[in-house]
C-alpha cells in the first residue's frame, strides 16, 4: 500500500484542483540549461582511457558487440525506444545497425561498464574512432547526440550522467532523431497518469510535481498524486535511502526535501495501482529549474 502524507491525505480534495490548476506549469518548467556537449568529456567522465577496450564487431542478429574472444557486450546506459513497425516488429535495434552501417569507417572497441549479467552479456562502453581522425568517442554519447537513443542511467557516475544528458539534450533542442518524431513518445507528464497506459514495460522519461512523500520499512514512496490507485508513483528500497541521499545531498537536496518539487524521472513504466517506476540509480531523479544547483545549472542525483 502506498503511504501518503498526513497533511495531503487530509487535504486530498483540494490537492486535487490545485494540482489541476497547476499542471499546465508542469512542461512550461524546464532543466535548467547543461554544459555544453564534449565529446572527450564524455570519454573520460565515462570510460576512462579507451586504449584499455578491447575491438568488437557489430553483430546485427543478436543486437550486440563481439570481441574475438568472444566476449558480448551491450551498450550500456541508453535506450533504443522503437516504434512499433507494420509487420508488428520494432525498429529500435534497426536503428542502432543503420547508425553503424551508415559509418562503414569506425573502428569498434569495448570495455566494461559493470559485472557480466546471469545471460552472459556484459555492459559495457563502447568507443568508436576514424582512420581519418584516430580519436576514440563514446558510442553512446554519439547516439544520444544523434537522437537515436535515450539516456538510461545504470552504470554512470555523476560526471558521466552530467556528459551524456548533454549530449541527449543537445538532440533534443534540434530535434534530432525520435526528438523530432512523434513516435515512439518519449516524454510524458505525470500530471495525466492515463496517459501512460500504453506505456506500460516502456523506458520513458516523466516530468512532473511530487506532491507528497511516503515511507514503509522497506520503501520510499514519491507520490505524484493523491489517489495511489490511479496516480503516478516513483518507489525505491529504504535500503538505498541513503545512496540516494548522498547523490542528492551534491546540490543541496534529500529525499525528505522533494515534496512540491518538480522532477523529471526516468524509467520502465509499470502498472501497479496506477503508472509507476523503480528508482535504481541514483541518477535516474533529476530536480528542474533548481536554483540551489551546483552542477552545470541542474541538480541532478
Amino acid at each position: 500500500m502506498r503511504v501518503n502524507s498526513l497533511r495531503a491525505a487530509g487535504a486530498a480534495f483540494f490537492a486535487c484542483i490545485a494540482s489541476a490548476l497547476a499542471a499546465p506549469t508542469v512542461f512550461a518548467t524546464e532543466q535548467a540549461p547543461l554544459a555544453p556537449f564534449e565529446p572527450m568529456r564524455a570519454v573520460a567522465a565515462c570510460a576512462g582511457a579507451p586504449e584499455n577496450a578491447v575491438p568488437v564487431t557489430y553483430d546485427s542478429d543478436e543486437s550486440l558487440f563481439v570481441s574475438a574472444s568472444g566476449e558480448r557486450f551491450f551498450a550500456g546506459d541508453i535506450q533504443m525506444p522503437a516504434s512499433e513497425q507494420a509487420d508488428g516488429q520494432d525498429d529500435g535495434n534497426n536503428s542502432l545497425q543503420a547508425y553503424l552501417e551508415g559509418r562503414p569507417d569506425l573502428e569498434l572497441t569495448a570495455a566494461p561498464a559493470g559485472p557480466e549479467n546471469r545471460w552472459g552479456l556484459t555492459p559495457g562502453w563502447v568507443f568508436a574512432s576514424s582512420g581519418s581522425d584516430g580519436d576514440a568517442v563514446l558510442l553512446q554519447a554519439e547516439l544520444l547526440r544523434a537522437g537515436v537513443a535515450i539516456f538510461a542511467p545504470d552504470h554512470a557516475g555523476a560526471a558521466c550522467a552530467d556528459a551524456l544528458r548533454a549530449a541527449e539534450a543537445q538532440a533534443s533542442q534540434a530535434r534530432e532523431g525520435l526528438w523530432g518524431k512523434t513516435t515512439p513518445r518519449l516524454v510524458y507528464s505525470t500530471a495525466a497518469p492515463k496517459s501512460f497506459s500504453g506505456a506500460s514495460g516502456h523506458y520513458v522519461i516523466a516530468r512532473g510535481r511530487i506532491v507528497s512523500l511516503g515511507k514503509t520499512r522497506s520503501t520510499r514512496y514519491l507520490n505524484f498524486g493523491n489517489y495511489w490507485k490511479t496516480d503516478f508513483t516513483v518507489t525505491l528500497k529504504a535500503s538505498d535511502e541513503d545512496e540516494v541521499n548522498a547523490a542528492l545531498g551534491r546540490s543541496g537536496w534529500t529525499l525528505d526535501t522533494l515534496e512540491g518539487q518538480v522532477v523529471e524521472i526516468r524509467g520502465s513504466v509499470q502498472d501497479r495501482d496506477g503508472p509507476s517506476m523503480v528508482l535504481r540509480h541514483p541518477e535516474q531523479l533529476v530536480v528542474l529549474n533548481d536554483k540551489r544547483a551546483g552542477r552545470d545549472g541542474q541538480s541532478s542525483n
